[in-house]
């Protein structure tokens, strides 16, 4: 069985935040007016789980209706989390262990949706096959920073993309 492909899809500002100092994402644009969804939708529709920090649940949740309904999510977390969901599954293994779990469930496209720490854990083990990244115009001086404290890490540009609003998209890959 092929370990599953594992996307890092995810937002930062120029200055490489991915929240503000509080960890808040008021900076973040809305779905833009024409309708414009930064690939998400196309993205979305290819991902059978997810995984992410505690954080980065809690603050999904707080915005309504569970916005990945259906799909598994795996939340990084040493407490469990009362969610009244049965897609949801709180874990606290290591990266390598819970990809092997992935796999053996039958999972083949991976979304990393966040929180910093648990992207980092997922670079670290060199289990991140590619990343979307969107920047955001806008630099914040400070908050939540993505790549802090990796290893270096060499990745190679499938495609990038500038929308009107002036968010540009860069999608690299692992090298082989």
């Amino acid at each position: 069985m092929t370990r599953p492909f594992v996307s890092l899809y995810i937002a930062t500002s120029l200055d490489g935040q991915i929240a503000g100092r509080d960890g808040g994402l008021d900076w973040l644009p809305q779905v833009a007016a024409n309708g414009e969804d930064y690939g998400y939708n196309a993205f979305y529709a290819g991902v059978d789980a997810l995984v992410m920090g505690r954080s980065t649940y809690v603050q999904a949740a707080g915005m309504g209706d569970w916005p990945y309904a259906g799909k598994p999510s795996y939340v990084y977390t040493h407490k469990e989390i009362n969610t009244g969901r049965d897609d949801i599954f709180c874990t606290d293994v290591p990266a390598a262990q819970l990809l092997d779990e992935l796999q053996a469930a039958g999972h083949r496209k991976v979304w990393l949706v966040g929180g910093a720490n648990t992207a980092r854990q997922w670079l670290q083990a060199r289990l991140v096959d590619e990343i979307i990244l969107t920047l955001v115009p806008v630099i914040l001086g400070e908050g939540i920073p993505l790549f802090s404290s990796l290893p270096p890490l060499r990745l190679k540009l499938a495609d990038s993309r500038a929308y009107p609003d002036g968010l540009v998209q860069l999608h690299y890959l692992k090298p082989d």
